[in-house]
């Protein structure tokens, strides 16, 4: 066995002058049940495919519209050289007879009688204005379209409802609060694990290491500091007892050893975070860490990605001094690791439900500021969403198969992020939110009929006591509907009103 002969000293300096963004956040705990149904094979969608061939019709329709302002501008033009007047006093004598022989007509003069009254050209002339250039006067407003460029036929064919509804997906896109972009994973988001005291931290080391997500063979991983300069790199591990452990040393440092926490004379200071990640980037999104400390009894300890630890140190208190264990990864790979469910349901109801995960985890990264103090957007537990990493994501792999299905996919309503309460049971309808928590900012969470979710023995007070609070999904009533052959699309448009499902990276 080698001797790394590591010790680093990690300077953590103390937290001072917080920012505070004033941004209302809204936060719904979720308690969903596992359920147990028939597994599904896998399949894909396609959606960056998808995704291109939108921005093909997207330019398509453009072209459309361009052409038929280009063809209305130019009826607009020739109504108003047939039909138009050449001044305002002109069309003004000829409304004044206009309104002269409709009195005149109004009163019994018969048509013939009317035609000899020196108003009747004037009135003609008028009648037609309002017959054949009115309508055509809202086109005068496309004048920059009569260009020869727009005078292209075959563009008149691609008005079709096909490029119409990919047009309005990629406008509501890139008018969208969706906008974090990110790469084919998504934005990354950065999850609370587990966090230390100090006493904690000094008394027990947190021991780590890295292994290839593919294969299960340890990797090299690389410490660093909050600016991602390298801190040292550290080598694979060769034993079980091969790991880098960090301890607190009692004065707001970290301090990082190898396995036998050998001491040397080497140093180096950071800043107040230790980040953990691939050495080599054929690594990047095929690694995860599995961690240990005896204060953390859970199994779940292994995550994708990254793993940092952040000491956090508030300003004139020691007894809220915490260090947090942070995992930071794309928003795909969270919803890899999402454990609310154990996946075994039907097809589609896994695929509702990883819709929901990544919708409210893509809400939590653009605006959640709860968690800010720590920097990290939600934590791991049922009060955000239930997250257990790499283990579970292996454990339960239709989780990953319905989110690869429905990768990007997030609930939007009218551009805007719709977040996605659910909860496990109803008393047979859902609740509006303005119903359970009183505002009307949530227009997609109305009340609708829910007799496949309703809890067969449980009265209304204790499944609210339970944790249900009954608003947005119902997820045993998405569990039936999905059994008896809805598919997630219907499934999320039934409980969640007048949403659109958009591809958001």
């Amino acid at each position: 066995m080698r001797k790394k002969n590591i010790e680093i000293e990690l300077i953590v300096r103390k937290i001072k002058n917080l920012s505070k963004v004033s941004v209302l956040v809204f936060s719904v705990g979720f308690f969903l049940s596992s359920v147990i149904a028939p597994a599904f094979s896998h399949a894909a969608t396609g959606d960056a495919e998808i995704a291109d061939q939108d921005y093909e019709k997207y330019l398509k329709y453009d072209k459309y519209k361009k052409y038929t302002k280009r063809k209305k501008y130019r009826k607009y033009n020739k109504a108003r050289k047939k039909y138009g007047f050449d001044s305002s006093s002109d069309k003004f004598a000829a409304k004044t007879c206009y309104r002269k022989i409709k009195d005149l007509r109004k009163k019994g003069v018969s048509k013939a009688q009317t035609k000899s009254d020196s108003c009747y050209k004037k009135y003609s002339k008028y009648k037609k204005y309002k017959k054949y250039y009115s309508p055509y006067k809202k086109y005068r407003k496309y004048k920059k379209y009569d260009k020869d460029e727009y005078d292209h036929s075959s563009w008149g064919n691609y008005g079709t409802s096909e490029n119409k509804s990919a047009y309005d997906r990629y406008e509501r896109r890139a008018n969208s609060q969706a906008n974090l972009g990110g790469g084919a994973l998504g934005p990354e988001i950065r999850v609370g694990l587990h966090e230390f005291t100090e006493d904690s931290l000094e008394d027990h080391s947190f021991r780590i290491r890295a292994y290839k997500a593919s294969t299960g063979v340890a990797v090299p991983y690389s410490i660093k500091d909050e600016n991602g300069d390298l801190v040292v790199d550290v080598a694979a591990a060769e034993d079980d007892n091969d790991v880098t452990k960090v301890k607190y040393d009692g004065s707001e440092n970290l301090r990082v050893y190898d396995y036998d926490e050998a001491v040397s004379d080497e140093e180096k200071i950071v800043n107040e975070k230790v980040r953990f990640v691939a050495k080599n980037q054929a690594d990047e999104n095929d690694i995860y860490f599995e961690y240990s400390h005896d204060d953390i009894s859970s199994s779940y300890v292994k995550y994708r990605d990254g793993i940092e630890l952040n000491h956090y140190n508030e300003s004139g208190s020691s007894t809220n001094d915490r260090i947090w264990v942070i995992n930071f990864l794309p928003l795909e790979h969270y919803v890899w690791g999402m454990s609310e469910i154990t996946g075994t349901g039907d097809h589609d109801y896994n695929r509702v439900m990883t819709i929901s995960y990544r919708t409210y985890g893509y809400w939590k990264i653009k605006y959640s500021t709860k968690f800010a103090k720590y920097d990290f957007k939600v934590n791991a537990t049922p009060g955000n969403q239930l997250y257990s990493g790499y283990r579970y994501e292996v454990e339960h792999d239709d989780i990953r198969t319905a989110a690869e299905e429905t990768r990007a996919k997030i609930v939007m309503y009218d551009h805007r992020i719709a977040i996605t309460p659910y909860s496990s049971y109803t008393d047979g309808r859902t609740r509006s939110f303005e119903e359970r928590w009183g505002s009307t900012n949530y227009p997609w969470c109305q009340s609708v009929s829910d007799p496949y979710g309703e809890h067969p023995s449980m009265t209304t007070a204790e499944l609210v006591a339970a944790g249900n609070h009954m608003v947005g999904l119902s997820a045993h009533g998405a569990l039936d509907r999905a059994a008896a052959g809805w598919d997630y699309e219907r499934i999320l448009k039934y409980y969640y009103d007048g949403i659109d499902l958009d591809t958001a990276y």
